[in-house]
């Protein structure tokens, strides 16, 4: 079974190509005029790549995926459930900016979070982090992105 990488990451790629050539072309050009209009093209042939890196990447923008994310990452192997909770204390202070990811299962052998939008109606509502426990301590984690 082969795989491809999605249609739109090779337009990013081919936006970066293309406006990589664009500036290059910008210092071999003698009119003002054509190096305004090269530089305007390239700068819009890099937006499919913007795009790609926002949502590949959500957290450069977007403080709530990082600390998510570092709390999930703060998350060893071998904590107990209390350590995981002191954790999520640590990343989510009462009053603090950010507000607690759901527990969405809370079981002996697994606990589940889900990334708190903070926003009501938002699209951002599906981030998780999935753990499992074995002799009261955390035997696997996984990330889900959105």
């Amino acid at each position: 079974m082969t795989q491809s990488p999605h249609p739109i990451v090779v337009l990013a790629i081919l936006g970066v190509v293309a406006s990589l050539i664009l500036l290059f072309t910008v210092f071999r050009v003698r009119r003002a005029g054509l190096k305004v209009l090269l530089v305007l093209l390239a700068i819009v042939t890099l937006a499919p790549g913007a795009l790609v890196m926002m949502t590949m990447y959500p957290e450069w923008l977007d403080a709530r995926f990082r600390s998510y994310k570092a709390f999930y990452e703060d998350i060893r192997l071998g904590m107990t459930r209390e350590e995981v909770m002191a954790v999520q204390a640590k990343h989510y202070p009462e009053g603090g900016p950010r507000q607690k990811p759901r527990i969405m299962i809370d079981e002996a052998e697994s606990l589940t979070f889900f990334m708190n939008a903070e926003v009501p109606n938002s699209w951002i509502n599906c981030e998780g982090i999935f753990l499992g426990f074995k002799d009261g301590k955390v035997s696997a984690k996984t990330y889900s992105p959105d």
